[in-house]
């Protein structure tokens, strides 16, 4: 009897080994050659979520990851998982190596790490943690495993719920699929893509199963300058909630209590506008101090909603420091103790949230609205510490969710004309026959450009500035030398951003017998040299075609009107081709003109919009491609007989 026992419990821990075998060899048709371009390929991406009625839920995420190169090694060597303690926890069930002969590593308890998030910027955050898994031994050829749990009990909002999960990847995806269980009615949609997802909605009598799935998703190739990944690649959007102004309505009541001013908030209030005259004065008296008097920075969040809810605007005046939501609300304090209608509102200055499904997990910054009287709003951004403007020019056009206390349907943001954000150069300069040039650069800068500067001014050494202030002048001419710089207090936010250069170069040009040849400093660079610094050191124009839109963040204009007085003795022979052209939304108008002895050149490019499609772009290439042929003219002079 006892070896009839020992026998079956050897065959049944022999069936379970059995059963809880996995044949891995199909990953072998995860490979190079049929994968020629991939650094890596995720196989399986399938999360499931359990949702509860209270809006609490457990979602299980599964990947399985082939490896094809050292780049998909250092991307995937590691995989990190944020959670809130307040609102979740992280829990790894099983992570392990798949060697390529089949053998299976599995990752060890001292390579999971539940860690701190390290500070970020202005930002550390103790109760906002890390599930890190380190994958050891990975190589070309390996296949990472891992299924992880998210144990979610305190919703932000609660009874409800907002999910927004990507279908596509700079790696191709061969099988991902997403799913929730719950009694909820939830809508939802597919943004920019919808044919790529499947969508499987199964009624299963007290509860509901919605499933998304896509398969053999082809990975996206990065374009300069593209807009964000979440703007243009396949998106699902989750919400239980029925209307904006719903979570309009919840936003307010988390936020309406703490919006309060106290004696010592009032008697600065009362000295702030002591000498203001105007509405728009005061409203910007009173941003100007909340930008510079209250640091940006965060060290916790606390309370229920701590990753939503603002400290009392009292504690943040007395701090002296808070996050953007913390100085949103002490900004809508001031603003109504001097007698405004304001608000604290929820907006994302990068991605473009559209009205369709009511949800806010995208929304991941705090400003504050003023009410007008036409019941339009103003905004205003107070972490904006390094622009004039109340509003940075990247955060026009954007989705916002003002918290008001019958609840507010989603509204944007104005859009701006270019000539907010604007960069004016007005340059004179001298250049004498022994080929030696002399100039000087005034640039005043509003807008995106405006704060570019502002922060350059007070957050770089005085090493750094050097550098990139001599960066600026090589744009403009590779022979040119910056000799000296100077500039406007970048603190005084009253007063438009000026910068002043002073250049020269030897051996300006060439002079052949008796013609001089060369270009103006401020018109050589042409099309390419002036995309290239609008992409941040991509050329966004580099392409015959796209397939993502063209995309600067911001309306802009720049404009330029530089002067040279010529060496004695010396006439015009040629000028380079002036030239206009431009398509909708974008102008383009170049001139040269001779007279008295100097050469003038203008320029004004301008961009009526941010974001351009495929169709736009190649009429806007064919004006930037014949703008960097007119740069390559030069200008020729020829030196006149003796009187």
């Amino acid at each position: 009897m006892r070896k009839t026992s020992i026998a079956i419990l050897v065959l049944t821990i022999f069936l379970i080994g059995c059963a809880q075998t996995v044949d891995y060899t199909f990953l072998q048709n995860f490979n190079r050659e049929n994968y020629p371009d991939a650094d890596a390929i995720i196989v399986e991406d399938s999360t499931h979520i359990d949702l509860q009625e209270n809006g609490k839920y457990v979602s299980t995420n599964y990947k399985l990851i082939k490896i094809l190169s050292m780049k998909g090694k250092a991307q995937f060597s590691e995989a990190s998982f944020g959670y809130f303690t307040k609102y979740d926890t992280i829990v790894v069930e099983e992570a392990q190596v798949i060697n390529p002969d089949g053998s299976i590593i599995e990752v060890k308890k001292e390579n999971i790490k539940d860690v701190k998030i390290p500070a970020f910027g202005k930002f550390f955050l103790p109760n906002v943690r890390m599930k890190k898994i380190s994958f050891p031994n990975i190589k070309e050829g390996s296949t990472i495993e891992y299924k992880i749990k998210d144990i979610v009990s305190n919703p932000p909002k609660d009874n409800s719920f907002n999910v927004a999960e990507m279908f596509e990847s700079d790696n191709p995806i061969k099988n991902k699929v997403f799913e929730i269980k719950t009694k909820m009615e939830l809508d939802w949609k597919i943004e920019n893509k919808d044919k790529l997802v499947k969508a499987i909605i199964k009624d299963k009598g007290d509860y509901k199963l919605y499933k998304w799935k896509a398969e053999n998703v082809q990975p996206y190739k990065s374009e300069p300058m593209m807009p964000p990944a979440q703007n243009v690649l396949a998106k699902l959007v989750v919400s239980s909630v029925d209307s904006w102004k719903e979570w309009s309505h919840w936003y307010y009541e988390l936020c309406e209590d703490k919006i309060s001013t106290t004696p010592e908030i009032d008697a600065l209030v009362d000295s702030l506008l002591k000498n203001e005259k105007t509405r728009m004065d005061s409203i910007k008296s009173l941003y100007y101090w909340v930008s510079k008097n209250i640091r940006y920075v965060g060290t916790k969040m606390s309370g229920k909603k701590g990753g939503y809810e603002p400290f009392p605007a009292a504690e943040t005046y007395e701090k002296k420091y808070g996050v953007c939501r913390d100085k949103a609300a002490l900004l809508a304090a001031m603003l109504r103790e001097a007698g405004f209608e304001a608000y604290v509102v929820l907006i994302n200055p990068i991605l473009n949230i559209k009205p369709d499904i009511p949800h806010i997990c995208e929304f991941n910054h705090a400003i504050t609205a003023v009410k007008n009287e036409n019941d339009s709003y103003l905004y205003i951004d107070g972490t904006a510490e390094n622009t004039s403007e109340l509003l940075m020019s990247i955060e026009q056009d954007k989705a916002v969710l003002i918290a008001t206390p019958e609840g507010e349907e989603l509204l944007y943001t104005p859009k701006l004309p270019a000539k907010d954000s604007q960069l004016s150069i007005v340059a004179k300069g001298k250049l004498n026959a022994e080929n030696q040039l002399q100039e000087k650069v005034v640039m005043k800068a509003t807008g995106l450009m405006g704060m570019a500067f502002r922060q350059i001014l007070t957050k770089f050494s005085t090493e750094q500035r050097k550098m990139v202030f001599n960066r600026i002048i090589t744009s403009m001419s590779n022979q040119a030398k910056l000799d000296t710089f100077y500039y406007s207090d970048p603190e005084d936010l009253r007063k438009i951003m000026e910068i002043t250069f002073i250049m020269s170069a030897d051996d300006y040009g060439l002079m052949l017998g008796d013609e001089f040849s060369f270009k103006l400093p401020l018109a050589g660079g042409g099309g390419s040299a002036m995309s290239t610094t609008m992409g941040n050191g991509q050329n966004p124009f580099s392409l015959e075609e796209r397939q993502y839109p063209l995309y600067f963040y911001s309306t802009m204009q720049t404009r330029i009107n530089e002067t040279l007085h010529l060496p004695q003795n010396y006439k015009v022979k040629n000028l380079p081709d002036s030239f206009t052209k431009g398509t909708e939304n974008f102008f383009v108008e170049k001139t040269f003109k001779s007279e008295n002895g100097t050469i003038e050149h203008t320029m004004i490019n301008s961009f009526e919009d941010y974001s351009f499609n495929s169709e736009e772009y190649k009429k806007m290439k064919e004006v930037i491609d014949k703008l960097s042929e007119i740069s390559e003219q030069e200008i020729i002079l020829e030196k006149m007989g003796d009187k």
